[in-house]
């Protein structure tokens, strides 16, 4: 039984010997390998507070026996890990126990001799950084005793606020140095890749003022601070001895990275289409990132986890961002989307390494740092096509703004054009003759300038439409320009053309004549180049001769200045009007003509209020001339002053200066007055009274004349109100109104001057006219000319198909009276009867005619 019992005993010591072995896993370590790693050969637990001693006595150690590094993830709690060395002899170079994970804020190391306690040897991570006189290692490097040999327990105690990994390896010291030396090659290239791209996007900062290069250079800055912390450079050579300080600067850098890339994003995908809600995600996560710093130096442990999330959530709305603006033809953006995807995969590979989703490898461990350095560098071609795109706009900007001074300068160009330029036949205007005339008058040049007057055109304008007076008077001044450019003697204005005709207004023409040039006489020239002038009617194929009035002034003989000059030529071109001559050259009689019209305007009113303007009454006859059916009512002014002044003047006068209205009013009310005189003596007659267009147009006048007709009581049946053809054609619906208006209260209407204008044909049916007026021009020659005997012939048998009456002027001896009683002429007026006479006058002169009449009838 006892040596059953001693066997059993043996066995148990075999299979406890077998299990140490097992769960020991133990390192053979010798000096030609250099290198060994332990992550398949430990034993590990997690506790909270446990010292060495309460650790060591605990037997539920898990046993590791795979080569993958230990990765817990987030906990707040230490890990005990211990495995056995076998050191057959002793070392000849010193060793370090690496942790290749500078993430971890304490560590501590315990050997054991058999695993007896106590620890004859120990040291921390703070102790050996505090100690060393340089960095050895970008890992965490715990030395080991350079005597030790033998059998040996190792035990170590980790603790991280971050993500907690353990990797162990035993490192020689030669290979260590030699790690970190390429180490050191490649971080530095890393860092002096960021370096130099914060440098140069930081001088073009300074350089052009504009925010997205400030915020890449901040995010860089952010990038270096976190990779810092995790590439464990900042603790071996920046912040070495104090490993608490990478608890803090992790989370925070994290947060300052989400912070600044998200103003970067914000400044460099600025486009005009962004949307509100891209843009309120981007504040608002920036908003939490800026929390999120200042949280993190409260509870930096949680601050830790919460910055990993965070940064998360920024690459996706960062790279959601890029693509709509992508999307919205932002075409930088594709630089700025593909750098934030290759970051997005670094980040992610190594976030999921952290959180123990992706085993711990050279490429998950790598990852941030190669995402990282892609970014910057597509980040910076993304600023770089930036300032492509950028001085592309600006060019383009450039091209439209010299294409929008182009253009405004041929629009002045052509305002300029246009202002010095007549709008319907293109030649020169006023301007432009005023500029070239006041150039040779200050060279000393004799020049004539003549000033020509086409009164039809205007008529025609308001009788045929103002497009047919537009192409008839563009027709009339190239003829009148290509004849001034083959006689010779004109001055060219523009040679463009070339132009020696300008146009002041339209319906006028003007143009300079060089007196040195000129061979003969001065007047001739101007007679022929103006006269004569033919235009056609292209719709009806009538050629036709415009009548002119043409005016000249002489530099520097009537004047040395342009006003002056102008003044003199149009009181010629005037006085050309009145004495009904084609041209007429300025003298000094003009201008005693000029002062005084002036005067007779200035006395005027004053006439019309001490009644010195008196109406005289022609007599108007039945078509036999035998008896007296009625009279024209003709003004007349006897100035004390100035004489007898011609009526035609006085009318002119009063048009041009505006007492139209005026005069009319003292007409018609002294019309009602002799009209009354007329009935109170019996004689039972109609009176005809002139209206001019300012009568028609003027919507007061007719109904107050009209009201002076009822308050004198004359018989609206005796009252002819006379219009002329070319004040019918003038704002022709308000003369119609006018007319209807009269019409409708029982008064008669007469065309005046009828034949002598170009569209009463065609108005005849629409208006309420009642007599016709044959003009005094055909009458008096109808004897002699045939021509004019078949247009009064016409005319009589035009009013005879449309039940008008008519009247012939211009009677002057009795053959035409005859012939006109023959066409059956109803009215009959003109100097073989009576010339105009005063009221008293032709009261007695109608009363001798009346018994005269009695007599006969009683013989």
């Amino acid at each position: 039984m006892v040596t059953l019992c001693k066997w059993a005993a043996a066995l148990m010591a075999a299979l406890l010997l077998c299990a140490f072995s097992v769960n020991a896993g133990e390192v053979i370590l010798d000096g030609e390998t250099g290198h060994h790693s332990l992550n398949d050969r430990i034993d590990y637990q997690l506790s909270s507070g446990q010292t060495l001693e309460q650790v060591v006595q605990q037997s539920h150690w898990q046993v590791k026996r795979d080569r993958s590094v230990l990765n817990l993830g987030f906990t707040d709690q230490s890990v005990w890990l211990k495995t056995n060395l076998n050191i057959p002899h002793a070392l000849d170079q010193p060793w370090y126990l690496v942790i290749p994970y500078p993430l971890l804020e304490q560590v501590d190391l315990y050997l054991l001799r058999d695993g007896q306690l106590p620890a004859f040897y120990h040291t921390s991570r703070e102790e050996t950084e505090t100690q060393r006189e340089q960095a050895q290692s970008y890992q965490i490097a715990l030395p080991l005793p350079q005597d030790l040999s033998g059998n040996v327990n190792l035990v170590l105690r980790a603790q991280s606020a971050s993500s907690l990994q353990v990797p162990v390896e035993l490192w020689s010291q030669d290979r260590l140095l030699d790690d970190f030396s390429r180490e050191s090659l490649y971080w530095g290239i890393y860092f002096g890749i960021l370096g130099a791209m914060a440098t140069y996007n930081l001088f073009l900062f300074l350089s052009i003022r504009d925010p997205a290069y400030g915020y890449y250079v901040l995010y860089i800055g952010a990038i270096s601070l976190l990779m810092l912390c995790i590439s464990g450079v900042g603790s071996a050579w920046i912040w070495s001895g104090q490993p608490l300080l990478t608890r803090y600067a992790l989370p925070t850098s994290t947060a300052l990275v989400s912070l600044s890339a998200l103003m970067f994003a914000r400044s460099f995908l600025k486009w005009e289409e962004i949307s509100y809600r891209w843009e309120r995600g981007l504040n608002i996560t920036a908003g939490l990132a800026g929390v999120l710093i200042v949280y993190t130096w409260v509870d930096p442990i949680h601050g830790a986890l919460f910055a990993g999330l965070l940064g998360t959530l920024v690459i996706v709305l960062v790279i959601s961002v890029g693509l709509a603006a992508l999307t919205a033809g932002v075409a930088s953006a594709r630089y700025f989307v593909l750098a934030w995807a290759a970051f997005a995969l670094g980040a992610s590979l190594y976030l999921m390494n952290v959180f123990n989703l992706l085993p711990v490898n050279f490429l998950t461990n790598h990852a941030m740092q190669a995402g990282s350095a892609a970014e910057v560098l597509l980040l910076s071609f993304a600023l770089a096509h930036r300032i492509k795109d950028e001085r592309t706009r600006k060019l383009a900007a450039l091209h439209r703004q010299q294409l929008a001074e182009r253009q405004v300068r041929d629009m002045e160009m052509q305002s300029l054009e246009q202002a010095m330029h007549d709008s319907a036949t293109k030649l020169p205007n006023g301007a432009l003759l005023n500029q070239q005339l006041q150039t040779v008058i200050a060279q000393g040049q004799r020049v004539a300038l003549a000033l020509v007057h086409y009164p039809q055109v205007k008529e025609i304008a308001s009788s045929m439409g103002h497009n047919l007076a537009e192409d008839m008077f563009c027709q009339l001044m190239k003829t009148l320009n290509h004849t001034l450019a083959i006689l010779g003697g004109g001055i060219c204005l523009e040679a463009k053309q070339p132009a020696y005709i300008a146009i002041p207004e339209f319906g006028s023409a003007a143009f300079l004549v060089d007196l040195n040039q000129l061979q003969g006489n001065l007047k001739p020239f101007v007679e022929q180049v103006v006269g004569h002038h033919e235009v056609a009617f292209h719709s009806v194929r009538l050629p036709v001769l415009m009548n002119l009035h043409c005016g000249v002034a002489l530099a520097p003989e009537h004047g040395k200045s342009t006003d002056i000059l102008y003044q003199h030529a149009s009181a010629a071109r005037d006085r050309s009007e009145s004495r009904k001559v084609p041209v007429q050259v300025y003298s000094e009689e003009i201008s005693e003509f000029a002062r005084r019209r002036l005067e007779l305007l200035t006395a005027l009113p004053q006439a019309i209020e001490d009644d010195e303007i008196e109406l005289y009454l022609q007599p108007q006859m039945n078509g036999t001339g035998q008896e007296l059916v009625g009279a024209e009512v003709l003004l007349r002014w006897h100035s004390s002053r100035f004489g007898p002044v011609p009526t035609w003047e006085v009318i002119e006068i009063a048009e041009n200066a505006g007492l139209m209205d005026l005069l009319s009013r003292y007409v018609v009310a002294q019309a009602w007055r002799i009209m009354q005189t007329l009935r109170a003596q019996h004689l039972d007659i109609t009176c005809s009274i002139n209206l001019s267009v300012e009568n028609l147009t003027d919507r007061h006048f007719v109904p107050d004349a009209l009201e002076g007709i009822r308050q004198h009581g004359i018989p609206t049946d005796r009252v002819i109100f006379e219009m002329t053809e070319t004040a019918m054609m003038h704002n022709m619906e308000s003369v119609i109104d006018s007319l209807l208006l009269i019409a409708n209260e029982g008064c008669r209407i007469a065309l005046d001057d009828f034949g002598t204008g170009y569209s009463s044909l065609a108005y005849l049916s629409r208006l309420p006219i009642h007599e016709l007026k044959i003009d005094r021009s055909f009458i008096s020659q109808m004897c002699l000319n045939r021509n004019d005997q078949e247009i009064v012939k016409n005319t009589l048998t035009l009013a005879r198909t449309l039940n008008l009456e008519t009247v012939a002027e211009g009677v002057e001896d009795k053959a035409t009276l005859t012939r006109l009683s023959e066409l059956g002429c109803h009215r009959v007026q003109g100097y073989l009867f009576a010339k105009p006479m005063p009221v008293k006058e032709f009261c007695r002169w109608a009363l001798q005619q009346t018994v005269g009449d009695s007599a006969g009838k009683g013989h």
